[in-house]
């Protein structure tokens, strides 16, 4: 069978999808926590979710550079996510090192576009060629998630025991205390509800190699993933108030 898949290109201009939502997404987050620096300042334990920020703008901007060592670094850079929300780590040192990885990604895709050829790309069959980028960002989604599922499933239930024995009992050391903040609550759901949307959506795409246009419930979902977590600011703000 030979290994070679036709391709036929169709138009998709602006390549709207879950790409470009992210690439928005994790924008608005980082200038956000930049606006609201002073509680980073105050307690560095917030510094996370500047790491958070920079994971999802690298796995956006990774969908529109389909190379194999673009995406595989991207998919390096999702799996800082469960490891910063678990708050096993210093935070700060993370965000450095999402940081880093970051920097190293630019440098692939700004060599790759000089030379006008991605690494491996003569050495790789086509198959395993895209079958590493599909998955590489497959990867990537779900390791975006797990913000979400390690805040419900690991940090929410053990909060409370933690705070009884301290304030930087266990996690609490590198993490704030946050279960009762609503937009936690709010973005993290939200977001794993993303995550739902934008797998079912790849495995409707397959490999795209006619570049055909993606599905919008994913790029969608990312406004209202950032609109709850406003909301959520909101209910917040507002039962202080009480």
């Amino acid at each position: 069978m030979s290994d070679k898949i036709k391709e036929v290109k169709y138009p998709n201009k602006y390549k709207v999808g879950p790409g470009l939502g992210l690439i928005i997404m994790g924008a608005a987050y980082l200038i956000w926590w930049i606006v609201s620096r002073e509680y980073a300042i105050k307690d560095p334990r917030w510094i996370h979710n500047y790491a958070y920020a920079i994971i999802l703008l690298n796995v956006g901007l990774a969908w529109y550079q389909k190379s194999v060592l673009s995406r595989t670094v991207a998919a390096l850079q999702s799996f800082m996510m469960p490891v910063t929300a678990s708050g096993s780590f210093n935070t700060l040192v993370l965000t450095l090192i999402t940081l880093i990885i970051f920097i190293v990604w630019i440098a692939v895709v700004l060599i790759e576009r000089i030379r006008g050829k991605m690494f491996f790309k003569d050495s790789l069959k086509q198959r395993t060629w895209l079958w590493i980028n599909m998955h590489s960002v497959v990867v990537s989604w779900i390791l975006i998630a797990h913000m979400g599922l390690v805040f419900l499933i690991g940090r929410v239930p053990l909060e409370a025991q933690l705070e009884v024995l301290g304030a930087n009992a266990g996690f609490l050391a590198n993490l704030p205390p946050e279960r009762h903040e609503y937009a936690t609550w709010f973005f993290d759901i939200t977001l794993i509800v993303w995550a739902v949307i934008v797998l079912y959506e790849q495995f409707k795409m397959g490999y795209n190699v006619q570049n055909k246009p993606w599905p919008k419930t994913s790029f969608y979902m990312c406004f209202i993933c950032m609109l709850a977590g406003l909301i959520g600011v909101g209910v917040g703000e507002f039962l202080s108030l009480i």
